[in-house]
């Protein structure tokens, strides 16, 4: 609890659960090597990176993955 706070983003919530980080995001329906959505797209990756950053002003709740659903509009 001491320390730098942390945040994931993962496409493997199942894999991030056991290792219980402090803080987890899973943008659904993303692939390995994509997890802030694909190439070029910056208000989308602004979006998650904004989501993420978000999650340091709760408690931890290590082994919870926080899981959301991203479209573009």
């Amino acid at each position: 609890m001491i320390g730098i706070p942390t945040v994931v983003i993962t496409v493997e919530p199942e894999e991030t659960l056991q290792a219980r980080p402090p803080r987890a995001l899973c943008p659904r329906g993303f692939a390995a090597g994509h997890s802030l959505g694909r190439a070029g797209d910056a208000a989308l990756q602004k979006w998650i990176l904004m989501d993420a950053l978000g999650l340091l002003t709760g408690d931890p709740r290590p082994g919870e993955v926080v899981m959301r659903d991203y479209t573009s509009t």
